[in-house]
Protein backbone atom coordinates (compact mmCIF):
# COMPACT_ATOMS: atom_id res chain seq x y z
CA UNK A 1 0.00 0.00 0.00
CA UNK A 2 2.85 2.38 0.91
CA UNK A 3 4.54 1.69 -2.43
CA UNK A 4 1.35 2.61 -4.27
CA UNK A 5 1.09 5.89 -2.33
CA UNK A 6 4.72 6.72 -3.08
CA UNK A 7 4.14 6.15 -6.77
CA UNK A 8 1.01 8.30 -6.65
CA UNK A 9 2.88 11.18 -4.99
CA UNK A 10 5.69 10.98 -7.53
CA UNK A 11 3.23 10.96 -10.43
CA UNK A 12 1.40 14.00 -9.01
CA UNK A 13 4.67 15.88 -8.58
CA UNK A 14 5.72 15.01 -12.13
CA UNK A 15 2.36 16.16 -13.51
CA UNK A 16 2.62 19.45 -11.60
CA UNK A 17 6.12 20.06 -12.92
CA UNK A 18 5.01 19.36 -16.50
CA UNK A 19 2.22 21.92 -16.10
CA UNK A 20 4.79 24.37 -14.68
CA UNK A 21 7.05 23.84 -17.71
CA UNK A 22 4.17 24.44 -20.11
CA UNK A 23 3.12 27.58 -18.20
CA UNK A 24 6.60 29.11 -18.07
CA UNK A 25 7.18 28.17 -21.71
CA UNK A 26 4.00 30.05 -22.62
CA UNK A 27 5.21 33.08 -20.63
CA UNK A 28 8.56 33.09 -22.45
CA UNK A 29 6.88 32.81 -25.86
CA UNK A 30 3.92 35.18 -25.60
CA UNK A 31 3.58 37.61 -22.60
CA UNK A 32 7.37 38.12 -22.46
CA UNK A 33 8.60 37.51 -26.04
CA UNK A 34 12.29 37.60 -27.06
CA UNK A 35 13.76 41.08 -26.71
CA UNK A 36 11.41 42.20 -23.91
CA UNK A 37 13.77 41.62 -20.99
CA UNK A 38 14.61 45.33 -20.61
CA UNK A 39 11.08 46.63 -21.02
CA UNK A 40 8.58 44.15 -19.54
CA UNK A 41 8.06 42.21 -16.33
CA UNK A 42 5.42 39.71 -15.27
CA UNK A 43 4.62 39.53 -11.55
CA UNK A 44 7.89 41.42 -10.84
CA UNK A 45 10.05 38.93 -12.81
CA UNK A 46 11.82 39.72 -16.09
CA UNK A 47 12.06 37.33 -19.05
CA UNK A 48 15.51 36.17 -17.97
CA UNK A 49 14.25 35.43 -14.46
CA UNK A 50 11.31 33.44 -15.83
CA UNK A 51 13.86 31.58 -17.95
CA UNK A 52 15.64 30.60 -14.72
CA UNK A 53 12.34 29.37 -13.27
CA UNK A 54 11.71 27.32 -16.43
CA UNK A 55 15.19 25.79 -16.21
CA UNK A 56 14.89 24.71 -12.57
CA UNK A 57 11.42 23.26 -13.14
CA UNK A 58 12.74 21.19 -16.05
CA UNK A 59 15.74 20.02 -13.99
CA UNK A 60 13.47 18.99 -11.11
CA UNK A 61 11.17 17.16 -13.52
CA UNK A 62 14.15 15.23 -14.90
CA UNK A 63 15.15 14.21 -11.36
CA UNK A 64 11.58 13.05 -10.60
CA UNK A 65 11.44 11.01 -13.81
CA UNK A 66 14.75 9.35 -12.96
CA UNK A 67 13.45 8.57 -9.46
CA UNK A 68 10.31 7.09 -11.01
CA UNK A 69 12.44 4.83 -13.23
CA UNK A 70 14.57 3.74 -10.27
CA UNK A 71 11.51 2.74 -8.23
CA UNK A 72 10.16 0.73 -11.15
CA UNK A 73 13.48 -0.49 -12.48
CA UNK A 74 13.13 -4.15 -11.49
CA UNK A 75 9.80 -4.37 -13.31
CA UNK A 76 11.26 -2.54 -16.34
CA UNK A 77 14.29 -4.84 -16.47
CA UNK A 78 12.26 -8.03 -16.12
CA UNK A 79 9.78 -6.91 -18.78
CA UNK A 80 12.50 -6.00 -21.26
CA UNK A 81 14.36 -9.27 -20.59
CA UNK A 82 11.20 -11.26 -21.25
CA UNK A 83 10.77 -9.48 -24.55
CA UNK A 84 14.31 -9.99 -25.80
CA UNK A 85 15.28 -13.27 -24.16
CA UNK A 86 13.64 -16.37 -22.83
CA UNK A 87 16.48 -16.92 -20.36
CA UNK A 88 15.69 -16.57 -16.69
CA UNK A 89 17.16 -13.50 -15.07
CA UNK A 90 19.93 -14.13 -12.58
CA UNK A 91 19.35 -12.80 -9.05
CA UNK A 92 20.37 -9.17 -8.78
CA UNK A 93 20.85 -8.77 -12.53
CA UNK A 94 17.98 -6.28 -12.74
CA UNK A 95 19.63 -3.91 -10.29
CA UNK A 96 22.99 -4.30 -12.03
CA UNK A 97 21.34 -3.47 -15.33
CA UNK A 98 19.68 -0.47 -13.71
CA UNK A 99 23.01 0.78 -12.37
CA UNK A 100 24.70 0.42 -15.75
CA UNK A 101 21.80 2.18 -17.48
CA UNK A 102 21.91 5.04 -14.97
CA UNK A 103 25.65 5.45 -15.53
CA UNK A 104 25.05 5.49 -19.29
CA UNK A 105 22.39 8.21 -18.89
CA UNK A 106 24.69 10.33 -16.73
CA UNK A 107 27.51 9.93 -19.24
CA UNK A 108 25.17 10.93 -22.08
CA UNK A 109 24.04 14.08 -20.26
CA UNK A 110 27.63 14.99 -19.42
CA UNK A 111 28.58 14.56 -23.09
CA UNK A 112 25.67 16.78 -24.13
CA UNK A 113 26.71 19.51 -21.66
CA UNK A 114 30.30 19.36 -22.92
CA UNK A 115 29.18 19.60 -26.57
CA UNK A 116 26.84 22.50 -25.81
CA UNK A 117 29.51 24.55 -24.02
CA UNK A 118 32.15 23.87 -26.64
CA UNK A 119 29.74 24.57 -29.51
CA UNK A 120 29.17 28.22 -28.53
CA UNK A 121 30.55 30.67 -31.10
CA UNK A 122 31.08 34.42 -30.86
CA UNK A 123 28.86 36.57 -33.11
CA UNK A 124 31.06 38.91 -35.13
CA UNK A 125 28.44 40.76 -37.23
CA UNK A 126 25.29 42.65 -36.19
CA UNK A 127 22.06 40.81 -36.85
CA UNK A 128 18.46 41.05 -35.69
CA UNK A 129 18.16 40.96 -31.92
CA UNK A 130 21.87 40.31 -31.29
CA UNK A 131 24.81 42.67 -30.95
CA UNK A 132 28.46 41.72 -30.72
CA UNK A 133 30.20 42.77 -27.52
CA UNK A 134 33.61 44.20 -28.39
CA UNK A 135 34.78 43.84 -24.79
CA UNK A 136 34.71 40.03 -24.95
CA UNK A 137 37.86 38.20 -25.99
CA UNK A 138 37.76 36.90 -29.52
CA UNK A 139 35.21 39.44 -30.78
CA UNK A 140 36.06 40.90 -34.14
CA UNK A 141 35.89 44.68 -33.79
CA UNK A 142 33.96 46.37 -36.59
CA UNK A 143 35.96 48.70 -38.75
CA UNK A 144 35.31 52.40 -38.30
CA UNK A 145 36.43 53.42 -41.79
CA UNK A 146 32.95 53.47 -43.40
CA UNK A 147 31.69 55.51 -40.42
CA UNK A 148 34.53 58.03 -40.19
CA UNK A 149 32.27 61.03 -40.93
CA UNK A 150 29.21 59.90 -38.94
CA UNK A 151 29.63 62.25 -35.98
CA UNK A 152 31.27 63.20 -32.70
CA UNK A 153 29.68 63.44 -29.26
CA UNK A 154 30.03 66.45 -26.94
CA UNK A 155 32.73 64.51 -25.08
CA UNK A 156 34.77 64.17 -28.26
CA UNK A 157 33.96 60.53 -28.93
CA UNK A 158 33.88 59.61 -32.61
CA UNK A 159 30.60 57.94 -33.53
CA UNK A 160 30.27 55.43 -36.35
CA UNK A 161 26.92 54.23 -37.64
CA UNK A 162 27.62 50.48 -37.78
CA UNK A 163 29.98 50.58 -34.81
CA UNK A 164 27.88 52.70 -32.44
CA UNK A 165 24.47 53.71 -33.80
CA UNK A 166 23.10 50.51 -35.32
CA UNK A 167 23.93 48.34 -32.26
CA UNK A 168 21.68 50.65 -30.20
CA UNK A 169 18.83 50.21 -32.68
CA UNK A 170 19.49 46.48 -32.82
CA UNK A 171 19.42 46.01 -29.05
CA UNK A 172 16.58 48.35 -28.17
CA UNK A 173 14.26 48.51 -31.18
CA UNK A 174 14.28 45.44 -33.42
CA UNK A 175 12.28 43.19 -31.09
CA UNK A 176 9.22 45.41 -31.71
CA UNK A 177 10.23 47.19 -34.93
CA UNK A 178 12.13 44.59 -36.94
CA UNK A 179 11.62 42.01 -39.69
CA UNK A 180 9.39 39.77 -37.54
CA UNK A 181 7.27 42.45 -35.86
CA UNK A 182 6.54 46.00 -37.02
CA UNK A 183 4.53 47.86 -34.41
CA UNK A 184 3.08 51.00 -35.89
CA UNK A 185 4.26 49.84 -39.32
CA UNK A 186 7.80 51.00 -38.49
CA UNK A 187 11.05 49.07 -38.98
CA UNK A 188 14.22 50.22 -37.24
CA UNK A 189 16.48 48.29 -39.61
CA UNK A 190 15.42 50.23 -42.72
CA UNK A 191 16.85 53.63 -43.53
CA UNK A 192 13.76 54.83 -45.39
CA UNK A 193 11.55 54.36 -42.31
CA UNK A 194 13.61 56.94 -40.41
CA UNK A 195 13.58 59.55 -43.18
CA UNK A 196 9.90 59.44 -44.15
CA UNK A 197 10.23 57.75 -47.54
CA UNK A 198 6.92 57.01 -49.21
CA UNK A 199 5.06 59.78 -47.41
CA UNK A 200 5.59 58.47 -43.88
CA UNK A 201 6.49 60.64 -40.90
CA UNK A 202 10.22 61.39 -40.77
CA UNK A 203 11.75 60.56 -37.41
CA UNK A 204 15.12 62.05 -38.35
CA UNK A 205 15.86 65.53 -39.71
CA UNK A 206 19.50 65.32 -40.84
CA UNK A 207 21.67 67.89 -39.10
CA UNK A 208 18.92 68.90 -36.66
CA UNK A 209 18.62 66.63 -33.65
CA UNK A 210 16.46 69.20 -31.82
CA UNK A 211 13.83 68.88 -34.56
CA UNK A 212 14.07 65.09 -34.94
CA UNK A 213 11.23 63.14 -33.30
CA UNK A 214 13.58 60.18 -32.82
CA UNK A 215 15.66 62.09 -30.27
CA UNK A 216 12.54 63.26 -28.44
CA UNK A 217 11.26 59.68 -28.31
CA UNK A 218 14.44 58.06 -27.00
CA UNK A 219 15.00 60.83 -24.45
CA UNK A 220 11.44 60.50 -23.09
CA UNK A 221 10.33 63.99 -24.15
CA UNK A 222 7.67 62.99 -26.68
CA UNK A 223 4.11 62.19 -25.64
CA UNK A 224 3.67 58.63 -26.93
CA UNK A 225 2.24 55.41 -25.49
CA UNK A 226 4.64 53.71 -23.07
CA UNK A 227 7.34 56.42 -23.10
CA UNK A 228 9.29 54.46 -20.48
CA UNK A 229 9.74 51.59 -22.92
CA UNK A 230 11.20 53.89 -25.59
CA UNK A 231 13.47 55.90 -23.29
CA UNK A 232 17.17 55.06 -23.63
CA UNK A 233 20.14 55.75 -21.33
CA UNK A 234 21.62 59.24 -21.67
CA UNK A 235 24.86 58.02 -23.25
CA UNK A 236 22.93 56.21 -25.99
CA UNK A 237 20.79 59.28 -26.64
CA UNK A 238 23.99 61.30 -26.97
CA UNK A 239 25.28 58.86 -29.62
CA UNK A 240 22.06 59.12 -31.63
CA UNK A 241 22.07 62.91 -31.25
CA UNK A 242 25.64 63.14 -32.57
CA UNK A 243 24.71 60.92 -35.50
CA UNK A 244 21.73 63.09 -36.45
CA UNK A 245 23.63 66.37 -36.06
CA UNK A 246 26.39 65.04 -38.33
CA UNK A 247 23.87 64.43 -41.12
CA UNK A 248 22.46 61.01 -40.16
CA UNK A 249 24.68 59.10 -42.54
CA UNK A 250 23.57 55.50 -43.16
CA UNK A 251 26.42 53.92 -45.19
CA UNK A 252 26.43 50.48 -46.77
CA UNK A 253 27.12 47.69 -44.30
CA UNK A 254 30.90 47.08 -44.18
Amino acid sequence: MKRLLDNLYIDLIAASLMIGMAATGYILRFPLPPGSNKSLTLWTLTRHQWGDVHFWISLTLLAVILLHIVLHWQWVAVTVRRKVSAAKAAPGSAWLGGLLTSLALVAGMALFAWAAHHGVEQITEPREGVCPNPTKPGTKEMTAEPDSATGTTSAGRTVGFWKDVYPILDRSCLSCHGPKKQRGGFRADRREDFFGAGGGTALVVPGKSAESPLIAIVSGQKDIPRPDVHRLPAEQVEVLRAWVDAGASWPERP
